[in-house]
């Protein structure tokens, strides 16, 4: 880990940026590209996530900019653990590739901007623009499209869970894992008709007549989430 400090710590105009890349080559060039910009500074270059999580704790810092791709503690990782202690400091992903479970994880967890490493590196620069007046970038057509999925699958999820109770999404979970009624009601402690009763209410409000249905729309909106 590399670091600079020279900085006005009480400039907003002068945005405090730590790279974290497992690469050094990539590594260097995105820090060159950065500092290149008029008062921006590199407070860090770490190569993992342990020295960025200690930068964030002992430096002023306005943006992370992360490889997802990283060894032992990946970058959605690390998006996790910043987002814990510093839930209002932006991050933005420099990635090959994600998928729409990543872009979702990432969105909720202080992600502001993505930006594939295929995209020409203005890109990166218009990104961290635009995250840092609190805005959100994703340049590629189908990171939008993915947001806009995303975006309808929760939705969907909420709608479900409004119109089941407590009790309904219980059961309907252990359903979904395969288990029987009479799995069910030993494990709750009901009867197997009580059981049965739930599961019909289920598919009513749902509108579907079988569990491999109740199955696959549990799996598809991640009911069992919390």
């Amino acid at each position: 880990m590399d670091a600079d400090n020279h900085q006005d710590p009480g400039s907003s105009l002068s945005p405090r940026i730590v790279i974290v890349d497992d690469h050094l080559i990539v590594l260097d060039a995105l820090c060159l590209l950065i500092a290149a910009e008029s008062d921006w500074q590199v407070v860090a270059k770490c190569r993992t996530a342990g020295e960025a999580i200690e930068v964030v704790a002992t430096e002023p810092v306005d943006v992370v900019v992360l490889d997802l791709r990283m060894p032992e503690i990946t970058g959605l990782d690390l998006v996790r653990r910043l987002h814990s202690d510093r839930p209002d400091l932006p991050c933005v992903i420099l990635t090959a590739d994600i998928s729409d479970e990543e872009l979702a994880e990432a969105m909720h967890n202080g992600v502001r901007g993505v930006v594939l490493k295929e995209q020409a590196p203005s890109v990166l620069i218009e990104c961290i623009r635009a995250v840092m007046v609190g805005g959100t970038y994703l340049a590629d057509q189908g990171l939008s499209a993915a947001i806009d999925r995303i975006r309808e699958r929760d939705d969907e999820r909420r709608s479900v869970i409004e119109k089941l109770t407590p009790r309904e999404l219980e059961i309907s979970g252990l359903a979904a894992e395969g288990l029987r009624s009479r799995e069910i009601a030993a494990r709750l402690g009901i009867t197997p008709g009580t059981v049965k009763l739930h599961l019909h209410s289920v598919y009513s409000k749902l509108n579907i007549t079988t569990r491999v249905e109740l199955a696959n729309i549990s799996q598809r909106l991640q009911l069992g989430s919390s």
